[in-house]
């Protein structure tokens, strides 16, 4: 029976720790390394507004500007110009800094309960159980933060007059009701 909750346990954390690193990777590190644009003579400042009425689209695991691949910070930076959008975007970044310290608690409570546990302690499958929960939280922020990204794409993507290329609204109905209607 040990084996079988440690083998639980084991995958859960090494899942745990896969999310949380799947979603940093998507984020850039600030440093001073030159971007694409910066090597070909292109500040940053001079990207963002020179493009300020581009669309941006996310396609296979980048994110384009026009028809130009973009950094993370790029875009971030042109999100930022439009004000309802940069607020989505920092709601996101809250939610995902959250989730980023709840992950790590959890797979600490994780990782010391099932030694608690396997110890005999009593308090071991509480903690573990809690890490778990604390855990399963986590990957739900970080998750939901990335559609707080999205959304301010959208929003940035609207207000230069590009529409969604799926738009859910909801309407009201001949019978008083109200219903979900799916633009494509």
């Amino acid at each position: 029976m040990r084996l079988l909750i440690f083998s639980i346990v084991f995958l859960f954390m090494l899942a745990n720790a896969s999310f949380a690193q799947s979603v940093w990777d998507s984020y850039s590190p600030k440093s001073s390394t030159p971007t694409e644009d910066e090597e070909q003579g292109y500040s940053k400042k001079e990207s963002a507004y020179t493009l300020e009425k581009a669309k941006i689209e996310y396609s296979l695991g980048s994110w384009y500007i026009g028809n130009r691949k973009a950094s993370e910070r790029e875009v971030e930076t042109l999100v930022r110009t439009n004000p309802e959008a940069a607020e989505e975007l920092s709601t996101g970044k809250r939610l995902y800094s959250r989730g980023l310290v709840l992950a790590a608690v959890g797979g600490a409570a994780i990782g010391w309960g099932g030694v608690a546990w396997n110890h005999g302690d009593s308090y071991g499958m509480p903690l573990t159980i809690g890490g778990i929960g604390v855990a399963a939280v986590a990957i739900v922020l970080s998750g939901i933060s990335g559609s707080y990204t999205n959304s301010a794409v959208e929003i940035y993507n609207k207000s230069i007059g590009y529409d969604t290329s799926l738009q859910i609204k909801i309407v009201p109905t001949q019978q008083g009701g109200t219903a979900l209607a799916l633009a494509f």
